[in-house]
């Protein structure tokens, strides 16, 4: 009996690969599965702040940019919930992480070609058959079976970044994504400091606001120039679309990473709302009797330099502005320090096949594809190929249509184009 060759197997289901499994359901001529290491869909669990609101709005879901029918879109969710009119009087069109992580969940449960609980530990291809072997491991059981794919999407998304000042292993020095699972340790600590600038940093600061014990030391380091927001400004936003993605997979290599270098208010900013929130806080604080205001405590130009551990963390900054270095002692440290992409093991029996890159990560093409045969793509990869969305839940849809139409060799998506009003390159761009 002849094997069955998958036309598409994902690895890894992440919100991006998510997606892309909710549109490929209408695309009946293509056969898909897709495989996840995990047990179950888990988006963030150590992030799930009560309150924390996502910084994309409801319709940057799985499949409204790219198919606004489609019986997957965040509306649809609500409708099924019972939820559309009360989300409609609340006006809140960002919603919440807990929200969007159920709204991944209830996808889920739609969705019969999501295998969790099996892990990919290698590929090769087999010329006999003109395809990819994926060999996936049943963590259950043990066993290893083999399947067969025309073309491969890989979405293993990207793991925490960790300085390398942060050089010690310690219960209480940890990367903000196991914040909730340590929480109850940090609550019984005299001191806690945290590390970065982005949303994560300033969640986890405000939460920590209101649930420290009186007399804790709150302090929040960051080498950024200062507690920057999100730029949700008309033509800022114009940026978070094909348009722009066009513009700047143009541009030379050099002139990428220059561009990527100012954009941090585009990408890594903070909810304008959220620092509002943070700065009331302050303030209420201040009007007290008796209270110390410098409990709390705000830094920026505050570059880590080094950490060690006595009794208690000692964590060297370096200002870059000043050049002055200074010593801050506490007893745990929170890392809001990022996520970075890694090239998985798997595709060790297949690396001759992919395009690499200077920086031995891969050469991302302009439809997403990293072989020249563009039978392997890539998820969330194309940061220094295509911008800053590459991240962006927004402009997955986009990515996933890109995607599926080229496997297809048709416009089965059809994309918007010609959106912006302003120019980002010259005008033969337009």
């Amino acid at each position: 009996m002849l094997e069955l060759i998958y036309d598409i197997i994902g690895i890894g289901i992440g919100p991006f690969n998510l997606g892309l499994a909710a549109l490929l359901d209408e695309v009946v001529e293509l056969q898909c599965i897709f495989f996840d290491a995990k047990e179950s869909f888990d988006w963030h669990p150590g992030l799930m702040i009560d309150g924390a609101r996502m910084q994309v709005p409801f319709y940057a879901d799985f499949v409204t940019l790219a198919n606004p029918c489609s019986k997957f879109s965040y509306l649809n969710f609500l409708k099924a919930k019972k939820r559309l009119f009360r989300f409609a009087i609340h006006e809140k069109y960002f919603p919440t992480r807990k929200e969007y992580n159920e709204y991944c969940l209830w996808v889920v449960s739609q969705l019969h070609n999501l295998q969790f609980g099996k892990t990919c530990v290698g590929i090769f291809y087999s010329h006999k058959r003109s395809c990819y072997g994926i060999q996936v491991k049943d963590n259950r059981t043990g066993k290893t079976e083999c399947f067969w794919a025309r073309h491969i999407i890989i979405g293993t998304g990207t793991v925490p970044s960790i300085p390398e000042a942060a050089n010690i292993k310690h219960p209480l020095l940890f990367h903000s994504s196991q914040y909730l699972d340590k929480k109850g340790e940090l609550l019984a600590q005299d001191s806690v400091v945290i590390v970065g600038s982005g949303q994560s940093a300033a969640e986890i600061f405000n939460d920590l606001m209101s649930t420290v014990p009186k007399g804790t030391k709150l302090s929040w380091f960051t080498r950024s120039k200062r507690f920057s927001p999100m730029d949700y400004s008309k033509f800022a936003l114009e940026m978070a679309s094909p348009d722009y993605i066009d513009h700047f997979y143009r541009l030379g290599k050099d002139q990428k990473r220059a561009t990527l270098a100012g954009q941090d208010n585009l990408f890594k900013g903070i909810n304008f709302s959220l620092i509002d929130e943070i700065y009331d806080k302050l303030f209420e604080r201040s009007l007290g009797e008796n209270v110390c205001i410098n409990d709390f405590g705000l830094f920026a130009n505050s570059e880590l330099v080094n950490i060690s551990k006595l009794e208690s963390f000692i964590l060297e900054f370096r200002n870059p502005e000043t050049n002055i270095s200074f010593q801050h002692e506490t007893s745990a440290v929170i890392l809001a320090t990022g996520y970075k992409n890694i090239v998985p093991e798997f595709l060790k029996g297949i690396e001759d096949l992919i395009l690499w890159n200077e920086n031995n990560f891969y050469d991302v093409q302009k439809d997403y594809s990293i072989t020249k045969d563009k039978t392997i793509f890539a998820q969330n990869a194309d940061l220094f190929s295509h911008g800053f969305n590459s991240a962006d839940l927004g402009l997955g849809p986009y990515r996933n249509a890109i995607i599926i139409n080229t496997i297809l060799g048709k416009e089965h998506f059809s994309m918007e184009t010609g959106i912006a009003f302003q120019s980002f390159g010259s005008s033969e761009y337009r």
